[in-house]
């Protein structure tokens, strides 16, 4: 029976584990052996000049990982040894990273001036206030309103050690589109809003619902995926004077949504096109 893992940091498990179930439900629908493996079990680097990866103190080599985790050298590191990772290493690195995205995708999708700062140049080139993001969070994570200097400061100082990237804030904070792509197709758009945080972000308590897939959105998106061979992400998009802005892509992204709002099983789906790449 091909192996194959699921791999989540320990501390995202618990918040996961409907998400986790429908996981393993589907792979044994689909006669495949899933393990659920946590990133602090496992050994991995370099052996005698060539990789080793080790879970629970043995050799180890699933048929492949899929990675809801953000380890971008992590997955570079299993596909080094011929175990594809879904997302790919490319996928990993570029989509955890908001200065990269961003670089990358400039040109190509509107999107609000970024600057890009750290932890010992951060002077911010933008009026206040300026919406201010780790440049490797996640979920909402690491973000925050700066509406002065020391508050900038502050925002650093919570985000550090890592990198940040700064933007004008949006003259409709709040309110923000997903659309969720699998493979090469856009499976559906979801408008999250919310009225307490400029945030808006359903695991802080954003609401959710369903919108239509236009023909603008899906150019857009388009766009974005010509740049990548995507196997499940979210494609992010924020409102500013009447247009959507491209805001980030998520790599291991949430799919509470589309429980809520849609019948799609995504897990059953995102296995489905694993086996189908892996001609399992």
């Amino acid at each position: 029976m091909t192996k194959g893992w699921l791999v989540y940091d320990p501390g995202n498990v618990e918040r996961n584990r409907f998400f986790i179930d429908r996981w393993m439900k589907a792979a044994q629908r689909r006669g495949l052996a899933l393990e659920l493996v946590l990133t602090d079990s496992l050994g991995w680097g370099i052996e005698d000049g060539a990789p080793f990866l080790r879970a629970k103190g043995e050799d180890a080599r699933p048929a492949f990982a899929v990675m809801r985790a953000a380890h971008p050298l992590l997955s570079a590191h299993l596909e080094s040894m011929g175990i594809p990772c879904f997302n790919n290493a490319r996928v990993a690195d570029i989509c955890n990273d908001k200065r990269k995205t961003h670089a990358l995708l400039a040109g190509e999708l509107p999107m609000m001036p970024t600057a890009f700062l750290s932890q010992q140049a951060f002077k911010n080139p933008f009026p206040y206030p300026v919406v201010v993001k780790g440049s490797h969070g996640c979920g909402g994570r690491s973000v925050y309103l700066a509406r002065n200097d020391g508050e900038l400061e502050e925002a650093a100082r919570r985000i550090a050690p890592d990198s940040f990237i700064t933007q004008p804030l949006c003259d409709t904070p709040g309110l923000d589109l997903r659309v969720y792509v699998l493979g090469g197709r856009m499976i559906a758009a979801m408008e999250r809003r919310q009225d307490r945080d400029f945030r808006s972000n359903v695991g802080l308590g954003g609401g959710s619902r369903p919108v239509p897939l236009t023909d603008g959105l899906r150019t857009m998106v388009e766009r974005a995926m010509a740049h990548f061979d995507f196997a499940l992400v979210g494609v992010d998009f924020i409102f500013h004077q009447g247009r959507l802005m491209f805001n980030e892509i998520e790599d291991a992204v949430g799919t509470r949504m589309l429980y809520m709002h849609t019948q799609t099983d995504i897990a059953d789906e995102y296995l489905g096109l694993i086996a189908e790449r892996l001609g399992l």
